[in-house]
């Protein structure tokens, strides 16, 4: 997804196809129903059989700067998550659908952190965050879901999968973009 990118740092490269092929293997993996993904107990799976962990954290508590929703600690092979966006996800939160898919990409695609950060000569395709982001699309609103369902608007897509408005007007506007449906 082209979606504005935060700080993030160098990878390998990959293509957008090699991604989604990642994302649908997971769902397949984790054999996951289409549609909205419940992610307590998907957090509860990753721990238990792949040995992805989570963690949640408050103010006080805080790994990370209290700004940021959610990350993946590599070595710890740990995902910290905010206490607010931990609540949103024992309730449905449509924009922590997308956060979560977000880091679990970080997990998946196999992301280090690096002192490097990234330069206006890093094409996009090897940015971290552009990377976690099209997979947090492909993870969440798969597009063979959105074309065997015929999901056509943000509002079906949002409704269907349970992320927000916003990530699902993006994704459609990109699948539009690159001619997809």
């Amino acid at each position: 997804m082209d979606m504005p990118l935060h700080e993030g740092f160098p990878v390998a490269p990959r293509k957008r196809i090699d991604i989604r092929a990642i994302a649908q293997n997971a769902r397949e993996a984790l054999r996951l129903p289409p549609g909205k993904l419940n992610w307590q107990p998907l957090l509860d799976k990753l721990s238990s059989d792949y040995s992805i962990h989570y963690d949640i954290f408050d103010k006080f508590s805080s790994p990370v700067p209290m700004e940021v929703e959610a990350c993946f600690v590599p070595g710890q092979m740990t995902i910290y998550i905010r206490d607010s966006v931990f609540d949103q996800i024992v309730n449905g939160g449509q924009r922590a659908t997308f956060t979560m898919g977000h880091e679990l990409g970080h997990v998946l695609l196999a992301h280090q952190r690096t002192h490097n950060r990234l330069t206006r000569d890093v094409p996009i395709y090897c940015h971290s965050e552009w990377q976690a982001n099209t997979f947090a699309a492909e993870f969440t609103m798969p597009l063979l879901d959105i074309r065997s369902r015929s999901l056509r608007t943000a509002s079906a897509i949002s409704d269907f999968f349970g992320v927000s408005p916003a990530a699902a007007t993006t994704r459609l506007a990109d699948l539009q973009k690159k001619g997809e449906l």
